[in-house]
């Protein structure tokens, strides 16, 4: 874990099966620093009292999954605002097993909504799980940046199936002078999720026919 990664935050002990994201600040003296979290369904800041047990996981560079738990243990006023959590040791830190969806070759036409900009492209490749698209010269995405992906789908029976999901930026490659961007999508419903594997197994289909 390193400064700036996008961290999910959950209560361990509250009424509401709410969720927060922040980002890590700093790292000193045994505590992890963040700066105030925004609850992810009323994007509203989060007020967090000391000693209040949470849940917290979030993604490497290598787009592992990994979660613990931590109390926290109060606050700190830098250049911003931050809040002092309790630093696991790295015994505590578990890896999440997420199941590995089958990415499948792709280019199928995208339109991104961000809240500073909103463009059309074509994806790389597709997964039930996340896409890669190709970026326009000049844009600069970081890792956790938010996106509303709306996807046209062509399925084999002639169908046009139209999909909007949220996603979230996991990193950014460059290929042949071509810009990438790659994408996890956040809470798809099983519909959605179901769709899109009908999707990528049809694409295999497709291919073994050639």
């Amino acid at each position: 874990m390193k400064i700036g990664t996008v961290l999910t935050i959950e209560p361990m002990h509250a009424s509401q099966n709410d969720k927060y994201k922040s980002r890590l600040v700093e790292i000193s003296g045994g505590k992890l620093y963040i700066d105030y979290p925004i609850s992810i369904s009323t994007n509203k800041t989060v007020f967090l009292i000391d000693g209040m047990q949470l849940r917290i996981s979030y993604t490497d560079d290598k787009n592992d999954a990994f979660t613990f738990e931590t109390e926290v243990k109060g606050r700190k006023n830098a250049n911003i605002p931050m809040i002092a959590l309790e630093e696991p040791v790295d015994e505590d830190v578990v890896k999440i097993q997420r199941r590995q969806f089958v990415r499948v070759n792709a280019s199928i036409d995208l339109s991104i909504k961000t809240d500073s900009l909103k463009f059309v492209t074509v994806t790389e490749d597709i997964s039930a799980g996340g896409l890669s698209f190709i970026m326009k010269e000049g844009m600069n995405f970081h890792s956790g940046d938010d996106l509303e992906l709306f996807l046209v789908l062509p399925m084999r029976n002639g169908d046009t199936q139209y999909l909007k999901v949220a996603g979230e930026i996991t990193r950014t490659k460059q290929v042949d002078r071509i810009h990438i961007g790659m994408v996890k999508f956040n809470d798809l419903t099983a519909i959605e999720r179901q769709l899109l594997l009908r999707y990528t197994f049809e694409c295999q289909l497709k291919m073994k026919e050639k």
